[in-house]
């Protein structure tokens, strides 16, 4: 996931939900009532055994169905092919390839910290998206890159890394690391990327330098990784996580993002966010 300061933040964050895109405002979509008993055979319950599932926790999956509103069901249901108990698109364990078939590696950022500077400046960020220099990768993205930087010692491929990963990359000595990072204008205002928005500038990037992508080899947050496989196939790639790689899975109770810090938070947002995918 890439940098937004707060959930609240209205213009942004209203642009993201009109367009159903990554990340969607939890809040909008929840009802924050107590659970309760859902009527066996309902879409929602459909769901809320899938998550119990995936997850195998069934008290988890109730909070997390509990969040969604009607609509937001109706979505998911019309997403997963009216399929909640079986489709694939609701998956949470990411399909894989031998890490010798890798052609180039692609890395997705989740969560960020801010600086101590920004932090003690109390830096207003206002309604747009945090600049990079008050932003430092966090724990999550540092465990990305010290994984990457395995990888490529034993497969040395082509890295394509969001810039919070890609910054953690240079210091690690990894060389020529394509980095994609979020589009700053004139006036300094800063474009919100996306996880699609990594991918597609990420492959104009590869291209541009040149790449052979081959089978692109995906890395992300355990919980994030199946929506970055939708989302590079989406954009063209042929991609899968490489196989016997144990992602990060810990969340970040201190991201600067509030939808990155605990599982419950994380997984409406990421269902809602696969919606866009179509």
């Amino acid at each position: 996931m890439s940098a937004i300061a707060n959930p609240g933040h209205g213009g942004f964050l209203a642009r993201l939900e009109h367009r159903h895109a990554d990340p969607p405002r939890p809040d909008r979509y929840a009802r924050w009532v107590t659970p309760t008993t859902i009527p066996p055979g309902t879409p929602r319950r459909l769901l809320e055994t899938r998550l119990a599932t995936e997850f195998a926790a069934p008290d988890l999956a109730a909070r997390v169905v509990d969040q969604l509103s009607d609509d937001a069901i109706s979505r998911i249901e019309a997403f997963a092919d009216h399929e909640l108990e079986r489709s694939p698109r609701l998956d949470y364990r990411p399909t894989t390839v031998p890490a010798h078939a890798v052609g180039s590696l692609w890395v997705f950022a989740f969560g960020y910290r801010f600086t101590t500077d920004a932090i003690e400046q109390g830096l207003d960020l206002g309604p747009g998206v945090p600049p990079p220099g008050a932003l430092e990768p966090g724990p999550v993205n540092e465990a990305l890159a010290t994984l990457t930087a395995a990888f490529v010692a034993d497969f040395p491929v082509p890295v394509v890394a969001q810039w919070e990963v890609a910054t953690l990359l240079e210091r690690l000595g990894v060389s020529g690391v394509i980095s994609v990072e979020p589009d700053i204008a004139a006036d300094g205002s800063v474009t919100y990327l996306s996880t699609a928005g990594v991918a597609a500038k990420g492959l104009q990037l590869a291209i541009e330098a040149g790449v052979h992508v081959g089978h692109a080899g995906v890395l992300g947050f355990a919980d994030h990784a199946v929506r970055c496989l939708m989302t590079a196939r989406a954009t063209g790639l042929r991609a899968d996580v490489p196989a016997g790689l144990a992602l990060p899975h810990t969340y970040d109770l201190a991201s600067g993002q509030p939808w990155t810090r605990s599982r419950e938070v994380w997984i409406p947002v990421d269902l809602l966010a696969r919606t866009a995918l179509g």
